[in-house]
């Protein structure tokens, strides 16, 4: 009887062990979906450089030789892009691109081109040809920050203006009468080539430089489902100033997109964890097949939580007293009284691919759980109509704008 019982028990034990088998290996296939990143970025290729995003549309896997037709949803928030459609349209510099993301999720928000004369350059939001210019003063200081080479409050000597680079201003001076001395975060918020450069030369290990771009994606390949470039970077020759031109931003060899730069600010706003940036959502085929639904992925942490911090209050500098003060004059006076954290960091140079002056603003904002970061680039061939930092203002503006609203309400009744 006991032996009888035994057995019972033993062969429910078996089964039980099976069936459960059974339902993990049902469960993680049903997860299992054809769809890669790269297949949905084939797919929307086209559509995406004319800045339209189907419905429906064709997937094709061609490893399987099956084409499956289906739906899409998109991560985009509809009034953020309608909004700055309008502003594109209205200032028209001759090209251009904004994109923003969350910067918790990789989901992207906005995603627009503007081409004025429709000249076949394809999106200009995905296009890497751009340099990053000074923006590159982000992947500079994160690396000086994190390595511990220096901190905001560092204070650096050098000669020279501003926004110029001399060889002879990288030199230690041979008259005092001319130095300069300013912290690292005002020369950050001013854009201050020189101190940069220094940097460069004499602070971060070309190695530390070049470990600190590849993870902000500089030569590599951005995971995301969109046909996006792969920024460049690489110094010019191994002479002291062409480090101290990449370091400062000084130079058209590093090369970055839009998504990039707003990849850049999301990671910065996510205390160093940069994700994956994704624009569709899901994918439900009309018949056969497996649906998609997207999922956020870290791409790592980049930086430390700490050395984020620090480049968010330098990037506050910025659009407080620093570069971009002008545009977000009347803005950040509301969002500090809304408490809309907000920063950023601008970068201008021309370029020839297409010809024009390049302006950038990448930044981020946040409030509580809402946080964007975003990036903005015009292109103006002969005459400037607008300032990128102008438009990202505009975007946070709208973005947050039941905040500010309510800021301004308070205003009105205290009058």
């Amino acid at each position: 009887m006991k032996q009888h019982r035994s057995l019972s028990l033993g062969l429910l034990g078996f089964f039980a062990v099976v069936l459960f088998a059974m339902s993990v290996f049902w469960s993680s296939s049903e997860k299992k979906t054809p769809y890669s990143k790269r297949v949905i970025a084939q797919s929307l290729s086209a559509s995406v450089s004319k800045n339209e995003f189907p419905p429906s549309g064709e997937i094709e896997l061609e490893e399987q030789n099956i084409k499956t037709q289906g739906q899409f949803t998109y991560t985009l928030d509809q009034d953020l892009q309608e909004s700055l459609i309008k502003q594109f349209q209205s200032y028209k510099p001759d090209f251009g691109a904004f994109v923003a993301i969350d910067p918790k999720t990789g989901a992207i928000r906005a995603l627009y081109s503007f081409n004025k004369n429709k000249k076949d350059i394809g999106s200009v939001a995905l296009r890497a040809s751009f340099p990053a210019a000074s923006v590159f003063k982000i992947v500079t200081a994160a690396a000086a920050l994190d390595k511990n080479k220096a901190n905001p409050e560092t204070v650096i000597s050098f000669t020279g203006a501003n926004h110029t680079l001399y060889r002879q201003n990288l030199k230690p001076p041979k008259n005092q009468r001319w130095v300069r001395k300013m912290r690292l975060r005002e020369a950050f918020a001013r854009s201050v080539n020189t101190v940069f450069g220094k940097l460069g030369i004499y602070t971060i290990p070309k190695e530390d430089l070049n470990q600190y771009a590849e993870k902000f994606q500089f030569n590599k390949n951005i995971p995301v489902d969109l046909p996006a470039e792969s920024g460049t970077f690489g110094f010019s020759g191994e002479d002291p100033l062409s480090v101290a031109e990449v370091a400062s931003g000084f130079n058209r060899n590093v090369l970055m997109s839009p998504l990039q730069g707003a990849m850049i600010a999301g990671a910065i706003a996510n205390d160093g964890v940069m994700m994956e940036p994704f624009l569709v959502d899901s994918f439900t085929p009309d018949k056969v097949g497996l649906p998609y639904q997207a999922e956020p992925r870290p791409i790592g942490q980049v930086i430390s939580a700490e050395t984020a911090r620090e480049l968010r209050t330098m990037m506050q500098d910025t659009v407080r007293f620093g570069t971009s003060r002008k545009s977000f004059r009347g803005l950040a006076r509301q969002s500090a009284k809304a408490d809309v954290e907000m920063g950023g960091k601008t970068g201008s140079l021309t370029g020839t691919n297409p010809r024009g002056k390049y302006d950038w603003f990448v930044g981020y904002a946040k409030k509580g759980d809402r946080t964007l970061g975003l990036a903005v680039l015009t292109i103006h061939e002969e005459k400037w109509t607008v300032k990128s930092s102008y438009l990202a203002s505009k975007a946070v503006e709208h973005y947050f704008a039941s905040d500010l609203d309510a800021v301004r309400s308070v205003r009105k009744r205290k009058k």
